[in-house]
């Protein structure tokens, strides 16, 4: 068909169907303005994240070059619900009340981007290049989901006991997502179970002076004291390091204050239901009630507290004989033991008999 033909046609045509052509003129343009939109967002998404990765390389190299004593502490925006709320409350607990936990060592706090996906390995991945880039001691991301006792979940490397980057470990703190959960002594608790991560050492109250732990005893027995929700298993750990801690500043300083209350939380773990749920912990409260009778009767001595505290110290001494694992430390122990003398004994043959 020549072309003029063709033209005629395609005017005929057009002429007829008026209205389909331009519909289907406008159909051209919306899409056009779609993928314009869309190229936009792509484009405009693109620049946001180099400008936060440009941000957390900024960020890094400034704590890094930093040379000022201290720990380093990175705080990543939170994914989720509420992101800026999260961080500044995060920000805030640390900045009030962590040089308390750490015995008033400095520190410095730098905020980067979101690290999303929780636990996801690619996430830590790049947790692990943050930390080493910015030489931090402390790097912290999580999540906040929906609105239960436990939905604001801190994710984190530490490098708390002199570990490198490559070394430092991982954990997981669960709090109350509900924002006027994280009221009262929530704050205090956050900073406070972070600073265990920067100072494992914490866990083990015997390695400070009583004077320290005794203002540890107490800001911990306040933190029980806190009547909003909290996660059972923050609030098991703040127990038993609250009983450690009053154990040993009874024991150490004489000071019998928090006895009482060490004495009655562990009782709770004692019933015949709380030792069947979790046996390792009746052996823990059976442990730290004879700790404390014996530092009352060392204050003030009553041979019934003492017999007390002995027959809770034996329940504890027969649960772990029980323990399989306890049983193979003793079995090489002996293995050892026995190693020993049979080396003496060959000794002393030598020197007597000269063989």
């Amino acid at each position: 068909m020549p072309v003029t033909d063709w033209l005629t046609t395609a005017e005929a045509w057009t002429g007829a169907h008026m209205r389909e052509t331009r519909y289907l003129a406008a159909l051209g343009v919306v899409l056009g303005a779609l993928l314009a939109v869309f190229l936009l967002i792509v484009i405009l998404r693109f620049v946001v994240r180099v400008f936060r990765r440009l941000g957390d390389l900024g960020t890094a190299g400034k704590l890094r070059t930093d040379k000022s004593p201290g720990y380093r502490i990175v705080l990543a925006r939170p994914a989720g619900q509420a992101r800026t709320a999260t961080l500044k409350w995060l920000d805030s607990a640390l900045q009030e009340h962590l040089a308390g936990f750490n015995f008033g060592a400095p520190f410095k706090i730098a905020r980067m981007s979101v690290l999303k996906d929780g636990l996801a390995p690619q996430t830590i991945a790049r947790a692990r290049r943050r930390m080493a880039a910015s030489d931090a001691d402390l790097l912290v991301w999580g999540e906040r989901k929906g609105r239960k006792e436990d939905g604001l979940i801190l994710h984190g490397l530490t490098r708390g006991g002199g570990l490198t980057a490559s070394e430092a470990k991982l954990f997981t703190l669960r709090l109350p997502a509900r924002q006027t959960a994280l009221e009262g002594q929530m704050q205090k608790i956050a900073a406070f179970l972070l600073a265990k991560q920067l100072q494992p050492a914490l866990s083990s109250p015997q390695s400070f002076r009583p004077e320290k732990i005794s203002q540890l005893a107490e800001a911990l027995s306040g933190m029980l004291d806190h009547d909003g929700p909290m996660p059972l298993a923050v609030r098991n750990e703040i127990e038993g390091d609250f009983c450690a801690s009053a154990v040993h500043v009874a024991e150490e300083a004489g000071d019998l204050a928090g006895l009482d209350r060490v004495i009655a939380l562990r009782r709770e773990h004692l019933t015949e239901g709380a030792v069947q749920a979790d046996p390792e912990r009746a052996i823990q409260a059976r442990m730290d009630i004879g700790r404390a009778l014996l530092a009352r009767a060392a204050k003030k001595f009553e041979p019934e507290l003492i017999r007390e505290a002995i027959g809770y110290l034996s329940q504890v001494v027969e649960a772990l004989r029980a323990d399989p694992s306890i049983m193979r430390a003793q079995e090489a122990s002996d293995a050892m033991f026995k190693a020993q003398s049979l080396l003496e004994t060959r000794k002393r043959f030598a020197v007597n008999f000269g063989t």
